[in-house]
């Protein structure tokens, strides 16, 4: 690997670099590594080619997070009209210079939270992919976060969520899931079971044609989902959320 660069994001540094074997570029924030595409922006990352399948049928994309900006330069590069989120605006002038982002991206720089508050328009997709150094994802997707995120959702629209699990002690995509499943929304994790440090996705169909959507998601977990298994959010053990994270009832 060399770097190509090094530079100081909000969080700390942020180092590019690229695989002089295959040309593969990675985005490393801290420790994480937030994006790996070609250099033209096609992501390598299993979960991301699943987002992009799943909101194949969105016409507007609301993406809240950058890294790369590998989903949202697939996503436009399919004719979509994409706004990217994020709070970092050093993550876009990166993106278009090493991702291949395309420049006629919107992108707002703010808090996830407090945009989705703001927002006044609907969209037929709403893609999340946030996170970074100290990122908790069960304090910043609460009830009241959940219910933003689907409250700017179209009837006929859907959302996807990916989080970082630890173990499968870890009850916050179920608590999550759960909290996505309001109204008119339903929720499937796509999950890789006995994984430590791992990729989950929580994909909201929206809650009419049950028998088509669970068609669908087994589909789509098989054609591009390949290790990844597919549930429903599990009913926590109380109405709470727990003050610990990772303990979790066993059957």
């Amino acid at each position: 690997m060399k770097i190509l660069g090094r530079y100081m994001g909000k969080l700390g540094e942020i180092e590019i670099l690229e695989s002089e074997r295959t040309g593969d570029r990675l985005y490393r924030e801290g420790e994480l590594f937030q994006s790996e595409s070609s250099a033209s922006g096609e992501s390598r990352l299993p979960y991301v080619k699943m987002m992009e399948a799943f909101l194949s049928n969105a016409k507007g994309v609301l993406l809240l997070g950058c890294g790369g900006g590998n989903l949202a330069t697939m996503l436009a590069r399919q004719g979509k009209s994409v706004t990217i989120v994020d709070h970092d605006p050093v993550s876009f002038d990166l993106a278009r210079r090493f991702f291949g982002l395309p420049g006629y991206i919107p992108c707002v720089c703010a808090d996830f939270k407090e945009y989705l508050l703001a927002e006044t328009r609907s969209f037929d997709g709403i893609a999340v992919d946030v996170g970074g150094p100290g990122f908790c994802f069960e304090e910043q997707f609460n009830p009241a976060t959940c219910h933003s995120i689907t409250a700017l959702l179209k009837p006929s629209g859907r959302a996807i969520l990916n989080m970082l699990v630890a173990t499968d002690f870890d009850v916050a995509p179920d608590l999550i899931g759960g909290d996505l499943s309001e109204g008119h929304m339903t929720s499937w994790i796509f999950d890789q079971p006995g994984c430590l440090n791992r990729n989950v996705l929580i994909a909201c169909p929206p809650r009419r044609r049950q028998a088509a959507n669970r068609r669908y998601m087994a589909t789509l977990s098989r054609t591009v989902g390949g290790s990844l298994a597919l549930r429903r959010p599990r009913r926590p053990s109380c109405d709470s959320r727990p003050v610990v994270v990772g303990i979790a009832c066993t059957s």
